[in-house]
Formats: C-alpha cells, structure tokens, sequence
C-alpha cells in the first residue's frame, strides 16, 4: 500500500484565510475535501495531505489565484504554532535553518527537507513530494516564501537570494510575485532552494516579541509526522473521531481504495472497526485524565451524541464506566 500523507490543519487554515480575505467563499472546498470547518480552528490536528492539495487546487481553478500558495506562505513564521517559535527563539540562522528542517517533519509528510553544502554556498532545501505539478507548484511557491522569511529574519528585509531553484514552477507564475523576476532563478531543478554563502549562517536572528528560549531541543523530536503508513492512519482516526469516521471517509482522505485499506489492515492483525475502537479507547483515557473536563464533553470529543452511549461503549471495552476509571486513576 501507498504511503498515507498528513499534515497540521495551520496550513490549510493559512490558505482559507487569505480566500476569505478576498471575500471567496471556501465552505463549498472543505465540503468537497472532506474537512469540517471547525478543525481549521485546532491548528495542531492532522488533515489529510490531499485534502490541502485538492483545496488548494479546486479553488486556483475557480478564483484563477496562481500565487495562492505563495501568499499563504507569508504567514509570519512566528505565528506558526509551538513550531514558529522552535525556530525563532533559535540563536543564529544556521540553527534556525536546522529547526525549520526539524519543524516540517513534524508540521507535514509532504517535503523533502535538509541543507547542503557546495562550493562556499548553503543551500536550505523544502521540496514538495506529493501531488500533481499543479499541486506541487502551490507548496513550492508556499515554500520559497518561508525559506525567504526565514533567511530575511537575520539578514533584513532587503536580502536577495545568491540564487533560487525551483522544481515545477515556471517563469509566467513567478512574473506574478512582485521581485521574483528579478532573482537568478533555476527552473525544473531537483530541489526547492534558496542560496546564500556559508558564512551568513553564522548571522544572529533578530529578536522576535513573544518568542520564548527554546532549550532541550531533543524534547521536539516527538510528534514527527514522518509515520508509518499504520500510524498515520491512526492520527488521521482520532482528528475525525468526532465525525464518526468511516471506512469510506478514510478510503477517500487517502486516496487508497476500500479494498486496499482493508487488506492492509488484516495485515497489520486488525480491521477498521478495531482500530477506530483502539484509537478511541487511547484518547478516552486521555481525556479522562483532565479531571476538569466533564464526561459530556469528553464523550462529544470522541463522536458520541450522549453520555450513556460512551459509558457503555467504555464499559464494554474496559470493564468499567467512565466516571469509576476516573475515581481510580485520581
């Protein structure tokens, strides 16, 4: 089976954003990718990478917007979530770099990310994996515009790139970027890039208001997206537990038939029904262990309309009710 791609609902969030500033209704494209409108509110939960691909692209054919991508990319980094400020509270740019290397993994399944080195130059490389060319244009174009944001964030606002490649982007798109036309652009290259030579990584970043010292950067490695096809079912499970997920649902959020789910599945020792129940089960437990939180809200998080239908549905998979399993872990 294919790989199943994820990525963080901000990024989706970032592009409805700038639509519904232009006044472009977008309900109709979460409808037809499949993404309720309330998840664009929880930036950390994970969407499918090819509900983002085809938003993006359903709505380029309708609005005609061809720099989309490249306009929802200058979201300042900072406002990124726990991972913007990862990379801003970073001492220099070489290690900003680094944790905007880390950062995407762990933001989306949908890049190939890293930093080379050649001939006295460093290259910060963010290259679109997944979708058509139409597709990957939008993530590269998204892509060019935080890897400036990045490099401009020590070196100042009028920073040019050495030199920019591009992998499926063309000329009549970036004559639609203000400045872009003036870059020494390589087009149809291996890679998304921006150059600049080796010592600029030595460069402070400038200070941000609102970043906080990051320190213990080991601790950021969890919650990398970089998953298993298994596990990134899993996550894909628990974001739509509260829409009552589907084998069909799923089958259409991956692009992988029924069948193939299925058959993947029995070959993992499991089937559809025992994983939405095991995924279900793990986040009861979770929610269940903020005692704050009532059980009707606990049970509306995992999809049930009323308390009792989570109590027996816990009961039978635990032994216990709710509210008894939350007496023992207190």
């Amino acid at each position: 089976m294919r790989d199943v791609n994820i990525v963080r609902a901000r990024y989706l969030a970032h592009i409805v954003d700038k639509l519904e500033a232009r006044g472009i209704p977008v309900e109709r494209y979460l409808a037809r990718v499949q993404v309720p409108q309330e998840l664009l509110r929880q930036p950390d939960a994970i969407v499918s990478a090819l509900s983002l691909l085809e938003f993006m692209e359903l709505a380029i054919r309708d609005t005609g917007w061809c720099s989309l991508g490249y306009e929802a990319g200058s979201v300042p980094i900072a406002e990124h979530g726990p991972v913007g400020n990862y990379i801003m509270a970073a001492p220099t740019l070489y290690q900003a770099a680094r944790r905007l290397i880390t950062g995407y993994k762990r933001e989306t399944s949908i890049t190939d990310d890293y930093i080379a080195f050649e001939g006295g130059m460093a290259w910060i490389c963010i290259t679109p994996t997944l979708g058509t060319q139409e597709q990957k244009q939008q993530v590269e174009l998204y892509n060019l515009n935080i890897l400036q944001q990045l490099v401009r964030s020590a070196l100042g606002a009028d920073w040019v790139p050495e030199r920019v490649k591009v992998c499926v982007t063309d000329e009549k798109i970036l004559e639609q970027i203000p400045g872009m036309t003036q870059l020494n652009v390589e087009f149809g290259a291996d890679t998304t890039a921006v150059a600049l030579p080796i010592d600029r990584l030595a460069v402070p970043l400038r200070k941000q208001d609102g970043i906080q010292e990051w320190t213990g950067d080991e601790q950021y490695q969890d919650g990398m997206l970089t998953l298993d096809a298994m596990n990134a079912l899993r996550r894909l499970v628990e974001t739509y537990l509260p829409y009552n997920p589907t084998l069909e649902m799923l089958s259409r959020l991956t692009g992988i038939s029924r069948r193939s789910l299925q058959r993947f599945l029995e070959s993992k020792g499991t089937s559809f029904s025992r994983l939405v129940e095991q995924v279900m089960l793990n986040r009861a437990i979770e929610l269940l262990g903020d005692g704050r939180l009532p059980l009707k809200e606990v049970a509306r998080e995992l999809g049930y309309s009323e308390p009792a239908h989570f109590s027996r549905a816990f009961r039978r998979m635990t032994g216990l009710v709710p509210s008894t399993y939350r007496k023992k872990i207190q």
